[in-house]
């Protein structure tokens, strides 16, 4: 049976025996909206616990609107001209809008990438700025949450009189769900602040891969403690289809809004399998930028394997294990436990990758992992205690050698936003 893999920009077919396969999972799709600029437009107009836009700014009003970056398909190209149109009915000047972009500890895009991204209207209209993680002079300490967690921000948002954010929902492997208020945490804080969010999965280390997909979990619930501190207002937040088509778009309150579009964002993105399988193949797009990105598959997988099964992790991973974090090829070879214990004791500088290595162990413990990915070396792979395979058909041809000729296969497509959940656990709620 030929089965079309995607693999970065391409789809490779191949042949996997239909006696084999127990499950195959993609997107529920939603039908796209018929008119986006329209369904856009009535959501700001209409916003979910909110007063509009116009109503709230004032014409002296420094804004800053935080937009998520080139790792997530948001439609900016539309939102964005929308809320700057909007915001000139309330008296604001372009000249007083600055489009922030959320990187949290992602690479800096380029101009070109900016470009491609937001559109040349606006950036031809507003000021576009990269959020300089990386920088201290850039960032500034505001308090702490009532948990205890320090807060740094990026100094422009809290200079700004009034913060807007715009992102995409879909599962997500700490938060729950994307969107809302991970815009401001992790995308305009201090890596501090990040690292102290993402620790909070590893109070119960049987509990790491529950996260993804629960809504309001508790790293979740502390980052919307830090946007609210750093004085998130009001967000536009899209729900996309594996077509990239906009299905939903929720505009409003940073979390009753949010909530909202977490809804819709489940009947598309959460999937059921009635059993475990012995093998998955698990594509990483869309999230296959690199291994960073790329977590998000690969610990999802882990739920619907059997334990001592394999996962066939297909990746492009164009930009290698992570450019801003070295971390992930010095200590890759660590296990979780290994992991915890250095984190524990504080040897670790970068937090953020010291919590993401950490999850990606979780996600490979008590299982063999073959990886195809061009991006990724054979080298990358070994640091990262992961094995190598040319294509998915000799990683299929090693598993059953492993796991004999009856052995069962799951398939999950588009697996940088499916989440696969054991029916016998129940649907995400």
């Amino acid at each position: 049976m030929e089965i079309p893999i995607r693999y970065g920009e391409k789809e490779i077919a191949v042949e996997i025996p239909s006696k084999n396969i127990i499950w195959e999972l993609s997107p529920n799709d939603l039908p796209a909206v018929a008119d986006e600029h329209k369904a856009v437009a009535d959501a700001v107009s209409n916003p979910i616990n909110s007063e509009r836009l116009s109503k709230l700014i004032k014409p002296h009003m420094n804004v800053v609107i935080i937009a998520d970056d080139f790792t997530r398909s948001t439609p900016k190209k539309v939102i964005l001209p929308i809320i700057l149109d909007e915001l000139n009915c309330a008296g604001v000047s372009d000249e007083k809008v600055t489009v922030l972009i959320g990187l949290g500890t992602h690479r800096y895009m380029t101009e070109e990438e900016i470009v491609k991204n937001l559109g040349s209207e606006v950036v031809s209209r507003v000021r576009v700025v990269n959020h300089e993680w990386m920088d201290p002079q850039n960032l500034v300490y505001i308090g702490t949450t009532s948990n205890g967690t320090p807060v740094t921000i990026n100094r422009m948002a809290y200079e700004a009189d009034f913060l807007i954010g715009v992102g995409s929902i879909v599962p997500h492997c700490w938060a729950g769900f994307s969107g809302g208020a991970k815009i401001v945490q992790p995308g305009i804080c201090g890596p501090e602040t990040t690292a102290a969010t993402h620790y909070l999965i590893f109070d119960d280390d049987d509990r790491v891969l529950d996260y993804a997909g629960m809504p309001r979990n508790k790293v979740m619930q502390e980052m919307r403690a830090v946007a609210l501190k750093a004085g998130l207002r009001f967000i536009v937040n899209a729900v996309i289809n594996s077509r990239g088509q906009l299905v939903k778009v929720v505009a409003g309150d940073p979390i009753i809004a949010h909530d909202a579009g977490i809804e819709i964002s489940k009947r598309i993105f959460v999937r059921n399998v009635e059993e475990k399988a012995d093998i998955v193949i698990v594509e990483a797009y869309p999230a296959d930028l690199d291994m960073w990105q790329a977590t998000k598959p690969l610990s999802y997988s882990r739920r619907v394997v059997k334990d001592g099964g394999t996962v066939i992790f297909v990746t492009a991973a164009p930009d290698g294990l992570s450019p801003t974090h070295p971390l992930l090829a010095e200590k890759g070879q660590h296990t979780y436990q290994e992991l915890k214990q250095i984190m524990k004791c504080d040897l670790i500088d970068d937090k953020v990758a010291g919590s993401l290595l950490m999850l990606i162990k979780k996600g490979v413990e008590g299982v063999n992992v073959l990886v195809v990915s061009e991006g990724l070396t054979r080298e990358m792979k070994q640091k990262m205690n992961m094995g190598h395979a040319d294509s998915v058909e000799d990683a299929l041809k090693l598993a059953l050698e492993r796991h004999g000729r009856d052995a069962t296969v799951g398939i999950i497509h588009h697996g940088g936003d499916v989440l696969p959940v054991l029916k016998e656990r129940g649907r995400v709620s």
